[in-house]
């Protein structure tokens, strides 16, 4: 099963927990990609970018933007594969910056520059919605309650990668 957004991510994380429970597992390590070779300008300005302080991206998840940092919590619809505690690498960045810095994908941001991971902290439920159906000119009248479900992350790391010329 995969998701439109993090299909290799929740892959990734099937794969860790199959791996964590001495499962055998057939999906490859997102670490075996093959690194590119950048030129001498490009390794300089992902340097400068990499001697700032503080990291923020814009991420895909499941089709959605989302623009985090390092510790935020990201609330979105619920992933049902996913447990408490599993990690997700998050490879689907169209922007990484920082205050000084940005580096934009077209559409996506090459996943050999940066490193971002999320951890599921809970699966709440919404607030209760009340749908109520009436027709018109009887008494007849129907209610019934709703929540919707969710999955919360929190943005573990967000790490920006040397890379050589």
């Amino acid at each position: 099963m995969s998701f439109a957004g993090i299909g290799r991510t929740l892959t990734h994380a099937i794969a860790v927990r199959a791996a964590a429970r001495g499962l055998s597992s057939t999906a490859a390590p997102l670490s075996q990609a093959a690194a590119p070779k950048w030129s001498a300008s490009t390794a300089s300005l992902v340097g400068r970018l990499r001697d700032q302080q503080k990291y923020y991206a814009t991420v895909v998840i499941k089709g959605r933007p989302f623009t985090v940092a390092q510790n935020d919590i990201v609330v979105m619809d619920r992933i049902k594969d996913l447990e408490l505690g599993d990690s997700l690498a998050l490879d689907q960045v169209t922007e990484l910056g920082s205050l000084d810095y940005t580096i934009k994908g077209q559409p996506f941001v090459d996943p050999a520059l940066y490193r971002i991971e999320a951890t599921v902290i809970e699966h709440p439920d919404g607030k209760q919605f009340t749908v109520t159906k009436k027709k018109q000119r009887t008494a007849g009248q129907k209610t019934t309650y709703h929540r919707n479900h969710h999955t919360m992350l929190r943005i573990s790391l967000i790490d920006v990668n040397a890379i050589q010329s």
